[in-house]
């Protein structure tokens, strides 16, 4: 009970901020130009829109993208909280029209997640629904649980959640975004997530719950965690077997023993589940994590790595003496035969934990800020509740004034420079950061820009710590924006749910378009990366070819038919994602094989041959051999690969003279 209480005073805290004073009104029409960005607004008919995050897709296959998002049942009026309004799943046009909503039948504080879970070759759409904490001043008689609709919004199945705590007749809140992730290579999509009944689940492309009776024969579907989950899922090979793992944050409050015979401490878990709902690791942390953990190779070694930040509910519980950290963690040993819950099963990498001033709920965002080709670790974190809106932040940690702060590290724990940075709103102000970034460029000029909610505004920095626009909207913003083109325009927009203050009865989407061509990369453009929430990044392949430049040599004297010389080439994949290669010739010269597949980590040998018949003493550039690499699921670096090919001819006689090609 006392775990469950704990979630009723952390909602609280979140739902009081809403709305900050009027007197931070923005003055005037907010359609207008702000440094290059219009801003327009779209009312939703439904309730407020509050961490509910929006995602874009195309769900019906008609080549123009949707945005889609969730409201809660809030309204306002004259600033006071009221509950009532319809809580839906909007999808909307990128002009702002409703191309359909549909009633949930419970608040959605997470973000929709679209693919196809079935294997039938149409988008589904999947939510999770119930997540209201304030039990004070909130309304939880609803049913918690996650829904599957079609494309069209007709609701294929509904799966409830337990009721835990409290007992009053509903199913518990689910804050978890669901995870779409096919786990058993069918390619069928299984949904996971935590609930606030305090288990974790992996449901079926049917709704169906895969995991139960976990841990140790414990009663019911998914697995007792004997904790609250807030976090969001992700998923990733790391074990190297071929099927992906489920990585997802967890609660957990000292005292008493675990179903497993555990007698924890208070702090959080980090779990890495098989499909099979085997727990590989349960590694403890002195910390709620409701952050939402995010998978990449980010120091390419050739395995992903775990990055996550914390909670704050022990930070705050304990007097606030503990140090806030962001944790990322080696993989190479999860697939070991040390005990699930030995840390040295997941060891943090060289150089983590990293603290940071305050703790935090945002989660972690994975981009190369830097160019280096390695990724950087981007994190919002912020004193929590109703701290004085001031503006006289010194951009410092030492400053009692400055709130909240947006980190950045290289993989080595490095602080990228610029970072950590006391972003500003458009009044001036700094204010703790709940939201999680997302990372692209939205401005066109080749410099990604990193975007997140903060007060009333969406914030735009650069890649070097510097704040480049304030985005403003007229209600609290505190999920993580959207960044894409959705209209086809050629030109990037940014969108976010809240409220509008001239019209309290209902939330609205706001749209920001800016002059930047959408082009640009956008390596994390939503919450949890991309429309299945998988969190996770598959480093590029990267083509290598070696020798770079192939210099052959010959004699003009040669023996009677031998009129050709042949090498090898060596064509490499040191990325992290397998792709297919292709390779043109030039005159004179062969390559075989022409074409082929490598896997992450894989090398393969070509034959180049040159022909040399009737080539008098001289030197004759032949030209480039042109090699190509394609993946299905993004670029490859070094791609494509010229190899210049240079024939050298000398007047020696064959019998004194060995053919040779020079590198």
């Amino acid at each position: 009970m006392a775990s469950r209480l704990r979630v009723i005073t952390l909602g609280f805290a979140l739902l009081s901020l809403i709305p900050f004073p009027v007197k931070q009104a923005l003055a005037g029409d907010p359609n207008t130009a702000s440094s290059s960005w219009t801003s327009a607004f779209f009312p939703t008919g439904a309730g407020f829109i509050a961490e509910s995050s929006p995602i874009m897709a195309d769900i019906d296959g008609d080549g123009k993208q949707e945005i889609l998002v969730g409201t809660t049942g809030e309204w306002y009026s004259g600033g006071a909280k009221h509950f009532g309004a319809s809580t839906r799943l909007i999808v909307m046009r990128p002009d702002g029209s409703i191309k359909w909503s549909v009633d949930v039948g419970a608040p959605m504080r997470s973000s929709p997640a679209v693919g196809d879970i079935n294997g039938d070759g149409q988008k589904e759409i999947v939510v999770s629904v119930g997540a209201d904490a304030d039990f004070a001043n909130g309304d939880i008689r609803h049913n918690g649980g996650i829904i599957a609709y079609d494309s069209q919004g007709m609701q294929l199945w509904r799966f409830n959640t337990q009721d835990y705590f409290p007992k009053n007749g509903y199913s518990d809140g689910v804050f978890s975004s669901p995870l779409l992730c096919d786990l058993d290579n069918d390619n069928k999509m299984e949904i996971a997530f935590g609930a606030w009944d305090q288990r974790i689940y992996l449901l079926d492309s049917n709704g169906q719950s895969l995991w139960s009776n976990l841990p140790n024969g414990w009663p019911g579907p998914g697995y007792m965690n004997a904790d609250t989950i807030w976090s969001s899922a992700a998923c990733a090979d790391l074990t190297g077997d071929g099927h992906k793992e489920v990585i997802i944050g967890a609660d957990i409050s000292g005292g008493g023993v675990l179903p497993d015979g555990t007698r924890p401490q208070d702090g959080g878990y980090v779990y890495v589940f098989n499909k099979a709902g085997r727990v590989l690791v349960r590694r403890y942390l002195p910390e709620t994590v409701y952050s939402s953990p995010a998978v990449a190779d980010i120091n390419r070694d050739g395995q992903p790595e775990i990055v996550v930040g914390t909670g704050r509910y022990w930070w705050e519980t304990h007097g606030r003496r503990e140090q806030p950290y962001v944790y990322a963690f080696d993989t190479h040993r999860v697939a070991s035969d040390l005990s699930y819950a030995d840390p040295a099963k997941l060891p943090d990498l060289p150089g983590w934990p990293q603290p940071t001033v305050y703790p935090g709920f945002s989660s972690p965002a994975l981009a190369d800020l830097n160019h280096d080709g390695y990724l950087e670790i981007v994190i919002g974190a912020g004193l929590p509740g109703n701290n004085p809106v001031v503006n006289a932040c010194g951009n410092s940690a030492a400053d009692p004034d400055c709130y909240g702060a947006i980190y950045a590290w290289t993989y080595t724990s490095a602080p990228v420079s610029g970072f950590p940075m006391w972003p500003k709103d458009y009044m001036g102000k700094n204010n703790f950061i709940d939201s999680s970034p997302v990372v692209a460029d939205v401005d066109g000029d080749g410099h990604l820009e990193i975007l997140f909610a903060m007060l009333w505004d969406v914030i735009v920095v650069g890649e070097n710590g510097i704040e480049k626009n304030t985005l403003h909207t007229t209600w609290t913003v505190s999920a993580s924006p959207l960044v894409g083109d959705t209209d086809q325009d050629g030109w990037q927009e940014v969108w976010i749910g809240g409220g509008k203050y001239e019209d309290q009865g209902q939330g609205y989407m706001w749209r920001f378009k800016g002059n930047g061509t959408s082009s640009g990369q956008a390596p994390w453009p939503m919450f949890h990366r991309d429309a299945q929430h998988s969190g996770s990044v598959t480093q590029p392949g990267r083509l290598g070819v070696s020798p770079s430049s192939l210099y052959f040599l010959h004699p003009a004297q040669h023996a009677p038919g031998l009129d050709q010389q042949s090498t090898s080439l060596v064509l490499s994949n040191t990325g992290g994602q397998a792709f297919t290669w292709s390779a043109t010739a030039v005159a004179d010269t062969s390559i075989a094989p022409s074409s082929g597949t490598l896997a992450p980590q894989q090398s393969t040998t070509v034959k180049v041959t040159v022909s040399t018949k009737d080539r008098v003493v001289g030197t004759y550039a032949l030209g480039d051999l042109h090699f190509t690499a394609t993946a299905s699921e993004s670029r490859v670096e070094s791609s494509p690969a010229q190899i210049p090919v240079t024939l050298r001819v000398l007047d020696l006689p064959y019998r004194i003279f060995l053919p040779v090609a020079r590198r």
